[in-house]
């Protein structure tokens, strides 16, 4: 059975910290990357720019692959694709108020202590090790 692909985005403020939205839909409360369900007719970077758009209200710009993952979570399987990407234009503010309650900027060190999406558990340890880089890109000016 082929995974479902999903795709999202690592946006880090001036200090470095990374954007996580905090989702509340009823069947979760957890903290997670901006980022979704591939539509049949998109590529993954596609997909991650649209999603930021439509749950954040900005335009960005990918600024690079982080890689992506499997895993299984009630009995389907996911591939996650990580980018890296600034804010082209726009501030981030939560469109779709059904699905999320809240966003903030978190520290690596932060994250051990939040309920964290699976993509993120899965992620943020190759973060934190090193075996995946994020880099601070300011904006252009």
């Amino acid at each position: 059975m082929k995974p479902i692909e999903l795709a999202g985005c690592i946006i880090l403020d001036d200090y470095g910290r990374m954007l996580l939205l905090h989702r509340n839909d009823g069947d979760h409360s957890q903290w997670e990357m901006p980022g979704g369900k591939l539509e049949d007719y998109e590529t993954a970077e596609e997909a991650a720019i649209r999603k930021l758009h439509e749950e954040l209200a900005v335009e960005v710009r990918l600024t690079g692959s982080l890689g992506s993952e499997t895993f299984e979570r009630n009995e389907n399987t996911y591939k996650y694709n990580w980018f890296q990407a600034v804010v082209a234009s726009g501030t981030p503010q939560i469109v779709e108020t059904d699905l999320f309650d809240d966003f903030d900027y978190f520290e690596l060190e932060d994250m051990p202590g939040l309920a964290l999406s699976e993509d993120m558990l899965i992620l943020y340890p190759k973060i934190y090790s090193g075996d995946i880089s994020v880099d601070f890109q300011p904006l252009d000016n």
